[in-house]
């Protein structure tokens, strides 16, 4: 069933232009990443330098969530959903494994950046899978917010801009290492944009160990994305 999906998933990318583009902007991200990171360090850019790192970082899950939430639209309105349920396979099945599949590419992807951006010669090898477990979750998030929430494209791909709070409110815990960290908390993002922090600028946080960001994120992460898939579930009635 992976196989099936993933191909299908493909085919849906490759047919749409805007698609494609978003496909291809981890790529883009990943060499503009490669040339500009060294230019800002040679600039004495300092903590512009840490926001655009941490930014790219976050931003790869980002875009292949986009994707998988407007496919996981163009099913609906292909009745693909509903063609399911007379099938053997499991909707919910088919859903899992293409949020499955958002995740895997942006776990790439992000390592791609990570890399490029010259971020894999400061990190701490545990902590930099700590940053690829919980970053790219932003996929499933994204993916799961846009059909929560959005019955057509024009919906979809407003959440879908709408939704970029998730990447520019942590971009705050560069700026916050006490307890005022706790109302940013709540976002999904919070937790992997803390722990890069944590890699860019050494300091005394809130908690002084990488793993307890590590395991609320996760906590915080799935439970969001439980809860949307429960509400995009009753708006889809499956």
């Amino acid at each position: 069933m992976f196989k099936r999906v993933l191909k299908h998933e493909f085919s849906q990318m490759f047919r749409d232009k805007m698609y494609l583009f978003l496909m291809l902007f981890p790529i883009i991200l990943a060499a503009v990443a490669y040339f500009l990171m060294p230019y800002l360090e040679d600039q004495g850019a300092g903590i512009a330098t840490h926001i655009v790192t941490l930014f790219f970082i976050l931003m790869n899950g980002f875009m292949f969530g986009a994707i998988t939430g407007f496919t996981l639209l163009d099913d609906q309105d292909d009745n693909v959903l509903l063609s399911l349920r007379i099938t053997p396979v499991n909707v919910n099945h088919y859903i899992f494994v293409k949020l499955l599949i958002s995740y895997i590419l942006g776990i790439l992807s992000t390592l791609l950046i990570i890399i490029t951006s010259g971020f894999i010669s400061i990190v701490d090898p545990f902590n930099l899978v700590f940053i690829l477990v919980l970053a790219p979750l932003h996929g499933p998030i994204v993916a799961l917010l846009v059909n929560a929430f959005a019955s057509n494209k024009v919906e979809g791909f407003v959440i879908m801009k709408a939704s970029g709070i998730i990447l520019i409110s942590p971009v705050a815990v560069l700026f916050l290492t006490d307890w005022k960290e706790i109302f940013l908390a709540i976002l999904p993002g919070f937790w992997p944009a803390r722990l890069i922090a944590m890699e860019l600028l050494p300091m005394n946080y809130f908690f002084s160990e990488t793993w307890i960001y590590f395991i609320l994120g996760l906590i915080i992460n799935f439970v969001v994305i439980y809860l949307l898939y429960i509400i995009y579930r009753r708006r889809i009635h499956i």
